[in-house]
């Protein structure tokens, strides 16, 4: 029998919010007959990411996703760009980013804890469609830029339209077991999404 996954998605820019549903859409289908089913709650975005807006709001938008009584949400996913590299044996950096989201989240991180997946892209998203881009060895493409990362990924246009199109077609023809091999801040990710959707694919 089908069982629904209702997640909202809070994330910097606009490339997130095509990979990562494309991504949770085939996590889902991995461990059974999950339909994956996006909240219309999100952050306003811009061409310009600030991931202090997501710290900012990030508390309270989790708190409306779970206190929606006719649609009730069943997990909150939120991540920040880390915007350097991380080459530390421990992901030091990467580690510091996700307690700074933890404390920004606060109690209400402490609360909903078992239901929230935190993740933090080394440099950024975009850095992991590079990866599916270039068929790259692992954690080779950190030490770009974001700069020339972006400039790689989405050419010389850079709009929204263009940023969409571009992360879509990087998640549709992805292979996210390869690329949690690739990169270690995805493989966090991924490790947690299978976690999670281990315990809720049981009856």
């Amino acid at each position: 029998m089908s069982k629904t996954l209702r997640y909202t998605l809070i994330a910097e820019g606009f490339a997130e919010y095509e990979f990562i549903p494309a991504y949770i859409e085939w996590a889902a289908g991995q461990v059974g007959d999950i339909q994956a089913i996006r909240t219309k709650i999100q952050l306003a975005i811009s061409r310009n990411p600030s991931f202090s807006k997501v710290l900012q709001e990030a508390a309270t938008y989790c708190v409306q996703s779970f206190a929606d009584r006719k649609n009730p949400c069943d997990l909150f996913i939120v991540g920040i760009d880390l915007d350097t590299t991380d080459f530390t044996d421990d992901l030091e950096y990467h580690t510091e980013r996700l307690k700074k989201l933890r404390e920004a989240m606060g109690k209400v991180y402490q609360r909903y804890e078992g239901r929230i997946i935190l993740y933090v892209p080394i440099q950024a998203v975009d850095c992991w469609i590079h990866y599916i881009q270039q068929d790259a060895t692992p954690n080779s493409l950190e030490s770009t830029s974001k700069n020339e990362t972006k400039h790689k990924v989405y050419g010389q246009r850079q709009d929204r339209q263009q940023i969409e199109k571009i992360a879509r077609e990087a998640a549709n023809k992805a292979d996210f077991e390869k690329l949690a091999r690739q990169s270690r801040s995805f493989k966090h990710f991924h490790s947690q999404v299978v976690d999670f959707l281990g315990k809720y694919s049981k009856p």
